[in-house]
């Protein structure tokens, strides 16, 4: 898929940085984490509001980068820093949704409605993370409409079959990590960690890890879209 390669070439090209905030995001979670005492509510803000400015960082580093725009890191971390509030909005606003929609590929036999909730839960995954890059992007409407707007935006994406596999795809790659992390979550409980510090050390570094790949995807994939509108 030719989004896919462009995007990891978009994400190569500025790769140190990227790993580099990565490791910063991991770094102020955990320090979060052990003032709270690992307790499950601060580590759950403190992930939506460092991802959240993460996500508006990848999202605007990896447009700039795809639009051929000459932008420092100074000025990506400034423009990232007015667009954190829309996008961490959105962000709260997916992982209620993820919540609200894992049982339908994570649940049992019933829950999943016997795999028949698998394609529908991929498209919703993939149509809210492309909230996020509207989020993060769309400057020219009132701050008060942007984070409904992207969300909207983002679902009338797949009015059009041609595009419901894509953003299937999308969602596939979001979902992909997700599987990883509960895994490592019920080894660790195996082995008897507390619950707090399961939940961080088994979803914190790697959704640090992997939201720069994924985002530079969305971005790609978003911009793909709307070309293939106008």
């Amino acid at each position: 898929m030719a989004v896919v390669d462009a995007a990891l070439e978009a994400w190569g090209a500025r790769w140190p940085l990227y790993l580099a905030i990565a490791a910063a995001c991991v770094g102020i979670q955990t320090v979060a984490a052990y003032i709270a005492r690992f307790d499950v509510i601060t580590i759950l803000i403190a992930n939506c509001i460092v991802d959240g400015y993460a996500t508006a960082f990848f999202t605007i580093a990896i447009a700039a980068h795809r639009q051929e725009v000459k932008a420092s890191t100074a000025e990506i971390a400034r423009a990232a820093l007015a667009r954190f509030l829309v996008v961490t909005l959105v962000y709260v606003f997916i992982q209620i949704v993820i919540w609200a929609f894992s049982p339908w590929i994570f649940g049992t036999t019933e829950e999943m409605v016997y795999g028949l909730g698998i394609l529908p839960t991929l498209v919703v995954f993939g149509m809210m993370s492309i909230a996020t890059v509207i989020a993060a992007l769309d400057t020219s409407r009132p701050g008060y409409t942007q984070p409904g707007f992207a969300i909207l935006r983002s679902l009338m994406f797949a009015r059009s079959w041609a595009n419901v596999w894509r953003i299937g795809i999308g969602g596939a790659i979001v979902v992909a990590p997700m599987m990883l992390e509960q895994l490592l979550e019920q080894y660790l409980a195996h082995h008897g960690m507390p619950t707090g510090q399961n939940i961080f050390w088994s979803n914190t570094p790697i959704d640090a890890l992997v939201l720069g790949p994924t985002q530079a995807f969305f971005t790609y994939l978003y911009m793909d879209l709307i070309a293939r509108e106008s």
